[in-house]
């Protein structure tokens, strides 16, 4: 079973990922620089509501929902306090895209294995921003402190919540 994040120790990220849903032109330039950045593997996904054409992008919850719901542990915040996936311990069995209450969670079928935003670490550890972000043309993507957020962005990240989605019938 996953080791609870409460346990872990780590504090979460210092940044999020924040679209503008007025900017948003639904062009999927974000999804197509992440997918060519992770070897293929599509971990943005677009969803249509309405007339829009918006991405689903990982919240990265303070308490996320995901970790507690893998049984292989492939799912952990990692020391830098990036909710990630290990590409060796994921079976794809689903659990976390089932527990995903903002539907993030990609399942590739094909790998079975689950697709998973991990911030473009290997960026934004040394200050840069996630490739989503730097390829979004009209700026609809946004890398941005919690602290910099509108209190309603902060509560559909987890910024104070629990990282349950606040439109779910309970």
């Amino acid at each position: 079973m996953a080791q609870p994040t409460e346990a872990i120790g780590v504090d979460a990220v210092k940044q999020r990922i924040l679209l503008d849903l007025d900017r948003c032109v639904g062009c999927k330039t974000c999804a197509a620089a992440c997918y060519h950045a992770h070897d293929r593997m599509p971990i943005v996904q677009h969803s249509r509501l309405a007339a829009a054409t918006l991405p689903l992008l990982c919240r990265q919850c303070e308490q996320p929902p995901c970790v507690d719901a893998c049984p292989s542990g492939a799912m952990q915040r990692n020391e830098n306090g990036v909710v990630s996936r290990s590409m060796l311990l994921c079976w794809g069995c689903g659990s976390c895209t089932l527990a995903c209450p903002f539907g993030a969670l990609p399942q590739d079928l094909t790998r079975h294995v689950i697709a998973k935003c991990d911030l473009c670490e290997d960026l934004t550890t040394a200050g840069g921003r996630p490739r989503c972000v730097a390829a979004c043309p009209v700026g609809a993507l946004q890398f941005v402190a919690p602290q910099e957020m509108p209190e309603k962005d902060l509560q559909l990240i987890g910024g104070r919540a629990t990282g349950r989605n606040p439109f779910r019938r309970r």
